[in-house]
């Protein structure tokens, strides 16, 4: 790793292509804005790119297709922290659609699933409320939806940030 100073901001350039962390004036500059999910348990608030998320989904059901760069998984672990809600996460090409659930669900039936699947999306994932690790754990519904996408896995976020790949044979 090599350390450079440029014009008042910070460079860290990383030679095995991981990627360039920027920051300048005590902040990280980047497109992706977040607060932490363990933070927010906490009390911090979330950030404004993730206030805007929630805004674009205000209710159980509702739903919005957002471009891939402007929503990740760690934003969806935030938003269960902050209300205790399920969220799920589809990709298709530069967009992901997102679906907000209630406490104990999202509200897709079989059907839903395999217009999703049919219509170009994969399973990138979904949160669970609560903050320990039984809270990582799959249900059979999660199961049947990795069997419908065909897919080997996907992953559960908690309201802490922690995460685990799922599988169907589980």
């Amino acid at each position: 790793m090599k350390f450079s100073e440029r014009k008042e901001q910070f460079v860290i350039e990383n030679p095995e292509k991981r990627g360039i962390i920027r920051s300048g004036g005590g902040s990280i500059n980047s497109s992706i804005e977040q607060a932490h999910p363990a933070d927010v348990i906490w009390g911090k608030d979330l950030s404004a790119r993730q206030l805007s998320i929630l805004d674009k989904l205000p209710g159980y059901g509702s739903s919005e297709v957002f471009k891939k760069r402007d929503v990740s998984m760690i934003d969806l672990a935030a938003l269960t922290a902050n209300t205790g809600h399920e969220f799920a996460m589809f990709t298709r090409s530069a967009e992901r659609l997102v679906i907000r659930g209630n406490a104990k669900r999202v509200p897709l039936n079989e059907s839903n699933l395999i217009k999703l699947r049919d219509d170009g999306y994969r399973w990138s994932g979904h949160t669970h409320p609560g903050s320990q690790l039984v809270d990582l754990e799959s249900s059979d519904g999660d199961k049947e939806t990795l069997r419908i996408f065909n897919q080997a896995n996907s992953v559960i976020y908690n309201a802490t940030g922690k995460h685990r790949l799922i599988y169907p044979q589980e």
